[in-house]
């Protein structure tokens, strides 16, 4: 439930989130503890008025230390501030929060209301969430199993999966960026050669040399350079994978298609981005060249 909440040193108050929560919550939450600890059975059951705070919480207030016996005020009652937590291993949203024992705030407040139903925190082995969300609301309540509603968290396999496919898509978009950027950069390496060297063009068509000769003599240089540029890319992202690999202590795993393909891939761009300067090159009449 969420309640305005004040420090009792400030007169101002904010909108803050409480938590009523019962021991077993904080005790599955997995806490790490800054400073102080949470709340216990016994605490929880005579209903006092404490409150564990989330660091982030800590940091908003301007709690910074237990040693001063530092309160919040929910709605003018006061919570006597006995922990920090600094991390937890899963329900994250507790290090926003002020969770006080739920004795004293159905005390104070009542029960959850429709708005905020109760919820439970259930802590499993590794590999067993699942199988015990499955199971769970048939076992709380084998007489209105449909009472409860089960929310198991994400499959991790499903969730690594998504993630490698999104970081598939954004490395996809990033090469095809960088593939576009490396065409122009060729086709206006090979554009000004064909205008520097306008003189050797003419004079070789003057020997006898066709278009399709200085055609495929700067497609022949464009592919060339868009080859180099596929073989230095992959010699850097291999050295890359494997640095890191070793740094890490990971086995590096390179497909032998992946390497294959970079230079080719470079050549292809290579040959496409000097179609243009190609057929320039190609149209340059001796005569007209010589007189330069």
């Amino acid at each position: 439930m969420t309640r305005r909440v004040g420090t009792g040193s400030s007169a101002g108050s904010s909108r803050l989130q409480v938590v009523a929560a019962s021991p077993g919550v904080l005790e599955a939450a997995g806490p790490r503890l800054k400073t102080g600890r949470t709340f216990d059975r016994f605490a929880g059951d005579r209903g006092e008025q404490v409150a564990v705070i989330g660091s982030g919480m800590a940091s908003r207030l301007g709690i910074t230390t237990l040693e001063t016996g530092p309160a919040v005020f929910i709605e003018g009652q006061p919570f006597t501030v006995i922990g920090i937590v600094d991390d937890v291993d899963r329900k994250a949203d507790l290090l926003l929060s002020v969770v006080v024992p739920s004795k004293a705030a159905e005390k104070i407040w009542g029960g959850p209301g429709s708005a905020n139903r109760a919820k439970m925190l259930v802590s499993t082995e590794l590999g067993a969430a699942t199988q015990v969300a499955g199971e769970a609301a048939l076992a709380l309540r084998p007489d209105h199993p449909e009472y409860l509603k089960v929310i198991p968290p994400p499959d991790p396999k499903a969730l690594r999966g998504s993630v490698t496919s999104d970081l598939n898509q954004l490395f996809l978009l990033l090469a095809t960026i960088c593939l576009v950027i490396g065409a122009v950069g060729i086709a206006n390496t090979t554009l000004v050669a064909v205008l520097e060297r306008t003189g050797e063009i003419g004079l070789r068509r003057a020997l006898g040399a066709r278009g399709r000769h200085v055609t495929l003599q700067f497609l022949a240089e464009s592919g060339a350079l868009g080859t180099l540029g596929g073989l230095v890319g992959t010699s850097l992202g291999t050295m890359t994978v494997v640095g890191v690999a070793v740094a890490r202590d990971w086995t590096p795993v390179i497909h032998v298609g992946t390497v294959a393909a970079a230079p080719a891939i470079g050549l292809v761009t290579g040959l496409l981005a000097g179609l243009y300067p190609a057929w320039r090159a190609a149209s340059i009449q001796p005569a007209e060249a010589l007189r330069r």
